[in-house]
């Protein structure tokens, strides 16, 4: 990839004022958001939807203010433009989305509650209304610029490193002070919760992983593998199941799409072998620092501590000199490759669902140890999740037709759960819970049939647009990976504006890239 000149049409656009003021935007949101923290954990969410709202919202105004004064340009001199045509899928599910959230909104039995998420964590209608504007103004004004990535990779490598150390209770900028060790014990870094760090990795790990892969630029490859080793050691470290899910989707996904070329199946190869013996890293880490650490989960335990951790790395290792040195470009068969892969991507997924269906459903009495919060559905599972997915299931059932179409209201999932909090205190220890822990069960609820459809629909014409884009622009695999990898873990996580916006960003530029290879212009 050629990271200062992405695509090369016989089109091309300028690199104007406009285009500067997203991409300053997106050096901010991808530099300083993660980052700011006024005081400690309990403010990171309030923080940061505030920190987006103001960032954004000036955004908007200064983007939409050039889009305006061009198209009278435009008009002034006989010249045809258009602010936002034409409009793509993805742009129409984008409209139905909003509208759906308007309407539920309205329904809802407190307005101003669906509209701010008072009752949640602040994605009400407000949050969408911003997400909907802003994936406009980045669809119709993204040019890449290598900073962008840069800032990216760069800053996050601070997140990374405080969820490390913080930990092995390591606390270097005094985030810990005022907290017990109950609240200590799941939060960390400047991002919160430690579902929330798992989120933010399953967008930092497969953006540094494809941009290892994709890129030609050796400055940003090194960059890129740097942070690797501390976006899977957060990972790690973040000790959240739903990490490890977003990870397992999406390194069979990155590994189709570097099959496209040999050079960059060298690369992901490599880049494998960097995440993996990352682990080994920690490990190292924790000999010299002190192993005083808050407990692992046991998968994250021998992915750092277990010597088989090498096995996978070496094998990595071992495929990287093999394409490397045995394996002539000329002689390799790319399309054969891919179908391999999909291949055993799709037995993988189906042996996955199917042990899934036995334990759950056939063998219910087999002691599966660590792996049955996993491997066995119940209520119990996932840390409860199965009992929030299905009570919040349950409770959509008993909608009536109009609140199945359009729900309860955005994040509005507290009130309809509000029943079951005696009895989920009871059995878990949990006092409430205002998400399904699931966001596709969390906006049927509370957006309805309508809002959910809408939402697949955005999430499933961008995967297809930049797929198909990637063919022409290796920029979208790297902004694609991310939409996937949140998507996976999103099935066991919940929608925040500590991460989430960046998903949302993720998302635009992948649709951005698309939008220019469509329209033949250089974004």
């Amino acid at each position: 990839m050629k990271t200062n000149q992405a695509v090369k049409t016989d089109k091309k656009s300028e690199y104007r004022v406009v285009n500067s003021l997203v991409n300053y935007y997106l050096a901010i949101m991808f530099s300083f958001f993660p980052l700011f923290l006024t005081a400690a954990y309990s403010h990171a969410r309030v923080d940061k939807y505030i920190f987006y709202l103001i960032v954004t919202g000036v955004m908007l105004i200064s983007v939409g203010g050039c889009m305006i004064a061009s198209r009278m340009e435009s008009r002034r001199l006989g010249e045809k433009s258009a602010l936002i045509l034409p409009l793509s899928v993805t742009d129409i599910f984008f409209l139905c989305f909003l509208g759906f959230a308007v309407i539920s909104t309205l329904a809802s039995s407190d307005i101003g509650a669906a509209f701010n998420g008072s009752y949640g964590r602040n994605n009400g209608l407000l949050l969408l209304l911003f997400y909907t504007l802003m994936y406009f103004a980045l669809t119709r004004n993204f040019v890449y610029k290598r900073y962008v990535l840069g800032a990216y990779l760069g800053f996050s490598m601070l997140v990374a490193l405080l969820t490390v150390l913080n930990f092995y209770n390591i606390d270097p900028i005094g985030i810990y002070q005022g907290y017990d060790e109950s609240v200590i014990a799941d939060f960390g870094s400047t991002i919160g919760n430690k579902n929330m760090i798992a989120a933010f990795m399953s967008l930092y790990l497969p953006v540094a992983v494809m941009t290892f892969t994709v890129t030609d630029s050796l400055k940003l490859r090194i960059l890129s593998g740097a942070a690797i080793l501390f976006a899977y050691s957060g990972l790690l470290c973040a000790d959240s199941s739903s990490a490890i899910f977003g990870l397992i989707i999406v390194l069979p996904a990155m590994l189709v799409f570097s099959a496209r070329k040999l050079s960059y199946l060298r690369r992901y190869m490599l880049a494998l072998t960097i995440m993996f013996l990352s682990g080994k890293v920690v490990h190292l880490f924790a000999l010299i620092a002190g192993d005083n650490n808050k407990g692992f989960e046991v998968f994250q335990w021998e992915l750092i501590y277990s010597a088989k951790a090498f096995i996978p790395a070496a094998i990595c290792a071992a495929l990287y000199l093999v394409l490397r040195f045995l394996v002539k470009e000329e002689h390799y068969p790319a399309k054969a490759v891919k179908i391999v892969l999909v291949t055993l991507c799709g037995l993988g997924i189906l042996a996955g669902l199917g042990a899934l269906i036995y334990f759950s459903a056939i063998d219910t009495e087999t002691d599966l140890g660590s792996f049955e919060r996993l491997l066995r559905f119940n209520d119990r599972w996932g840390t409860h999740r199965g009992y929030m997915w299905r009570i919040s299931l349950e409770e959509y059932s008993r909608m009536g037709f109009f609140r199945k179409l359009f729900g309860a209201g955005p994040d509005m999932l507290y009130k309809v759960f509000e029943p079951h909090f005696a009895e989920l205190s009871a059995r878990f220890g949990d006092g409430s819970t205002d998400a399904a822990h699931n966001e596709f069960i969390n906006y049927l609820v509370t957006q309805g049939m309508l809002g959910l459809l809408a939402y697949l629909g955005i999430a499933g014409s961008v995967i297809i647009r930049g797929w198909r884009a990637a063919k022409k622009n290796p920029l979208a695999l790297i902004f694609l990976s991310a939409v996937i990898c949140y998507l996976a873990q999103s099935t066991v996580n919940l929608y925040t504006p500590i991460v989430t916006p960046q998903f949302f960003i993720f998302l635009s530029l992948t649709e951005s890239v698309a939008r220019g290879e469509e329209l033949g212009v250089r974004n």
